[in-house]
This record gives structure tokens, C-alpha cells and sequence, in this order.
């Protein structure tokens, strides 16, 4: 559209806004996401909002459309303005100008501004750098000469919710059209958020239901299948907008007013496949999996970040949201790693290994010392313990007491911990890890130097890393003096300062950790 607008003139209002976690966006055909309003203090004292429509009827389109009013409705403003969106480093990626002439009440429409498809997924690198939409809004008063120009600044961010996990189901060949494996996301008070269940179909497919027990607006679920030389394989990714369940008797309990349908996927492969391909998959029979889930429950915080005058061409460095990352391959269908028969024949015999070592353990056969943690007793075998932990070797092979009494003491430890570090000495395996739990395994596996649990433990907590833990992996990393995990974790505080320094977790660590703190944050000086 042609504009009226001069190259040189500086325009009236420069208004900037980020939407950041842009692909979590919820609103239907018809809603819309509101930007802050942001006043302009001038002889007419107007106010200003930009409408975003994510969907419009039946187009899948992004349609913007700007709202103003005057507190004199007798006033006749004439206003030009143009939508822009930019790239992370300010460039515009796509531009469109209207104008106006109105009395009290302004409102201008761009219609089918951008093709929601072509930002959220085919140019999303290009539009949506770190999730985050940058709109640009300028406006321009055609009435007056002269108008001091002003520049705005606002950040939306929808609060999103992340959890990762891992997920086995054992007996997997077994597993009929009627059984249900069952996983829970509980909140730290220990109450069901979200509840998954894994099962087959009569047709042989693979399916995942997911049940949501808190309000959620939008959703998006990505399994990773883990094979035997562990590399993981990206299973699809599911992103849906829940239906709720609608009750119509008045007297049913209000507890449950908020579940929502169950929504089911089918993974790309069938059980069939995957018990034709167990040397691959399914070690010691079980189907290992690696899930990634996250959800919004529409709630938003909008900042005003500055407020200056005079500026128009303001440099843009919002800090981009972390999301996990995983080393996959990226497949619709699986394929069996390409392998000699010298390498499966040597996986089968590991695998063997395995279940022998497991069932030793699990039964108790010829146990020879207790472990005593907290308030559980558990039997194993000095041999094990000594071949996995140096630690251990020592107290064996040096302390006599120990020997004596055939029994240690694990005070420091809780019987969860105990009985995943044990499991993992027998099977080299972690089952159901999470963020409590993986600490708590890390801490041990430092304390008794059994290195590759350390490792998995670490990489897990990498991967995991968000702005509500990444200061208890700061502390954990500092006293365990572990500089790999450090690193990533300050690596992180760095790319999110903004969101990082202004979390209530970061002012509690601040308040107990000055030196990290002071650590951590003078690394983004040494690094000019």
C-alpha cells in the first residue's frame, strides 16, 4: 500500500513488542492476544493498544489491528502508521502501512498481515528467533508539524511450564491391546498436573494418552525413542489446543471440573516392529523413552522494559527462552543402525549380562554386605560395589570395621537414591529419572565416584536446565567443583540474564551465594 509518509520525518510514536514463547499462543479464530497499553502524553493525551489475531475465521493468518482513544472525543485526529516485523537484529522482515482520520475513537485494520504458517514453522528461524515475535508499530500525526518523538518498550511473555523425563516400560513384547503403562507430572505438593498412559491398539500401534488434571490452554508433547547404542529418535511432535470436559449436573464434585478429554497419538511404529527390532530397542525388553512436555495455562506478565524520548532506532536484544535441547535423529519411520553381525551378536551378549547381573540383585542371591541408608536396609555384593566405585574398593579392601561388620552406613542418602544408585551398579541403567531425583543421584554418584552415573546424571541436568533450576544446578556444580556443569549452567544465566536476574530464585541465590553470584555474573565482562 502506497504511504504518505516522508523518508525523513521522524515519526510521532516508535512502539516496540516482543511476545515472547510466540508458539504457545492459544487464542482461536477470533481471540486475539493484547498488547500493553502504552500513553502518550501530548496535547491530545491518547492511548494505545495493538491487537494480534494468531487465526481469523477460516485463514491461518497473523492480523494485527491498532486501537486508540482520546480523552476529548470532540478532537479529530489524523494518524499513519505502520506495522512491521523484525528480524532479532532489527531488519524488518515484513512491512504494511495504513492511515486514518478520526473523531475520539482510532482503530486501524491490517488484514492478512503474514501467514501464520510461514512464521511459526517454515521460516522459524528467520521470524521466530528464541520463540520470540518482534512487532515494530509506528505512528505518525499528519495534523501537526512537529511532535517530539517518543520511543515504548513492552514485553509480553506467556508463562510456560516445561518438564522432562524419562520413561521406561518394561516387558514391552508382552504388553497387550488392554494394558496401560502409567506416568504421572506431579507439582512439588505432590498433586497430579499431568497424566500419561502408553498402550497398544488392536491393529498393533503404539499409543499415548495424555490427560491434563490443571488448567492448560495449549500443550506440546515430543517422545524420543533411546536405541541400544544410545542415540535418540525423534517419535513426531504433538502440539493441541484441549478440549475440556463439559458437565452438565451441577452437584458433580468441582474437583474435577478442569480435567480435560484424553488426547491420543500413535507413535510411528507398530509393537510388532519394535519386538522384530529388539537388539535395537527394546534392551532387557524394555521400550525406553525420553519425553519432553510443555504447556501454558494462559497466564501472561507484561513489562514495560523503557521508556524513552527521543530515540527511533533502538538496539533489540531480548534474551531468548531456553528450551531443551537433545542430540536426536530426526526420522519418520525407525531404521536400525547400520551394524556388522559382530556388533549385534556383542549387544546380545551385553544385554544377557544385564538381566543376569539384575536378577542376582533383585533376589538377593549371595549377598554379602547391607547397605544402611536412612530408613531401609539393602543387600548387594561387595564385588559389584568395589568394580563400580573406588569408594567403595577402599572401605573393602582397607577398613576393617566395615569387613567386620559387613554392613555401611549411608546416612547422607535416602532410600530412593540408594536404590537407584544400586540399580544402575547391577544394569548400567537409570529408570523414571527426574529433576529431585537426578540431583540427589548426581550428589551420590560424585560422593562414591562412580563417573559414568556422574555423567548421565550431568548430561540429564544440561538438557533439563530452565530459569527455575538452573541456580540450584549453579550450587550443585560449585560444591561438587564439577566446571563442565558450571559452565553450561552460566552459559545459560547469560543467554536469559533479563529473565534469570529478575527471578525470585536468582534474588534467594544471590542472597546466599555472593561469591557465585559475583562469579557468574562477571563472566559476561570478561567475555567483551
Amino acid at each position: 500500500m502506497a504511504s504518505n509518509i516522508s523518508t525523513e520525518s521522524e515519526p510521532w510514536v516508535t512502539f516496540f513488542w516482543n511476545i515472547e514463547n510466540f508458539s504457545y499462543c492459544w487464542q482461536k479464530n477470533g481471540e486475539y492476544s493484547c498488547s500493553p497499553e502504552f500513553r502518550v502524553e501530548s496535547t491530545e493525551n491518547t492511548t494505545w493498544y495493538l491487537w494480534l489475531h494468531p487465526r481469523d475465521g477460516k485463514d491461518e493468518n497473523l492480523i494485527y489491528s491498532l486501537n486508540g482513544s482520546c480523552e476529548n472525543k470532540w478532537i479529530i485526529i489524523k494518524v499513519e502508521c505502520e506495522i512491521a516485523i523484525l528480524a532479532e537484529d532489527g531488519s524488518v522482515l515484513q512491512i504494511e502501512k495504513r492511515n486514518c482520520k478520526s473523531k475520539g475513537i482510532i482503530k486501524l485494520y491490517f488484514d492478512t498481515f503474514a501467514d501464520r504458517e510461514e512464521v511459526t514453522k517454515a521460516k522459524r528461524s528467520v521470524f521466530l528467533p528464541g520463540d520470540t515475535l518482534r512487532i515494530r508499530c509506528r505512528l505518525w500525526r499528519t495534523h501537526v508539524k512537529e511532535a517530539k518523538p517518543a520511543t515504548i518498550f513492552a514485553r509480553t511473555v506467556l508463562r510456560v511450564e516445561k518438564r522432562s523425563f524419562l520413561w521406561d516400560i518394561e516387558r514391552f513384547s508382552s504388553l497387550k491391546s488392554d494394558d496401560k503403562v502409567y506416568y504421572f507430572i506431579r507439582s512439588k505438593s505432590n498433586t497430579d498436573l499431568v497424566g500419561f498412559n502408553i498402550g497398544g491398539n488392536k491393529e498393533g500401534n503404539i499409543m499415548i494418552c495424555i490427560k491434563s488434571y490443571c488448567e492448560m490452554k495449549f500443550f506440546r508433547f515430543q517422545p524420543f525413542i533411546t536405541d541400544a547404542i544410545g542415540k535418540t529418535i525423534e517419535c513426531g511432535k504433538y502440539e493441541i489446543r484441549p478440549n475440556r470436559i463439559e458437565f452438565k449436573y451441577p452437584h458433580f464434585p468441582r474437583k474435577h471440573l478442569n480435567e480435560m478429554k484424553e488426547e491420543t497419538f500413535l507413535l510411528p511404529f507398530t509393537q510388532n516392529k519394535l519386538v522384530e527390532m529388539k537388539d535395537s530397542f527394546l534392551m532387557n525388553d524394555v521400550l525406553s523413552l525420553y519425553c519432553e512436555f510443555s504447556w501454558t495455562d494462559g497466564s501472561i506478565d507484561h513489562i514495560f522494559e523503557k521508556n524513552d524520548w527521543g530515540i527511533t532506532l533502538p538496539s533489540i536484544n531480548n534474551p531468548i527462552v531456553h528450551k531443551p535441547s537433545i542430540n536426536s535423529l530426526c526420522i519418520n519411520n525407525p531404521i536400525i543402525p547400520k551394524q556388522s553381525q559382530a556388533d549385534v551378536k556383542g549387544i546380545d551378549k551385553i544385554n544377557d549380562l544385564r538381566k543376569d547381573f539384575e536378577y542376582l540383585y533383585a533376589e538377593g542371591i549371595l549377598c554379602d554386605v547391607q547397605l544402611r541408608a536412612a530408613t531401609e536396609t539393602f543387600p548387594a555384593h561387595k564385588a559389584f560395589l568395589c568394580a563400580r566405585s573406588p569408594v567403595f574398593r577402599k572401605i573393602f579392601t582397607t577398613d576393617m570395621k566395615e569387613v567386620m561388620q559387613e554392613s555401611v552406613d549411608l546416612p547422607d542418602l535416602d532410600d530412593d537414591t540408594v536404590r537407584r544408585m544400586l540399580l544402575y551398579v547391577y544394569s548400567d541403567s537409570l529408570k523414571d529419572l527426574q529433576w529431585d531425583s537426578a540431583l540427589k543421584l548426581y550428589a551420590a554418584a560424585d560422593t562414591y565416584e562412580i563417573v559414568s552415573l556422574k555423567s548421565k546424571c550431568s548430561s540429564f541436568l544440561k538438557h533439563s536446565l530452565c530459569l527455575s533450576n538452573v541456580c540450584d544446578v549453579l550450587v550443585l556444580s560449585d560444591k561438587h567443583a564439577d566446571g563442565s556443569l558450571k559452565e553450561a549452567a552460566q552459559e545459560y544465566v547469560l543467554r536469559h540474564e533479563e529473565d534469570v536476574y529478575r527471578s525470585d530464585e536468582w534474588k534467594v541465590f544471590a542472597r546466599n551465594n555472593s561469591a557465585l553470584t559475583a562469579e557468574t555474573m562477571l563472566l559476561k565482562w570478561n567475555k567483551k
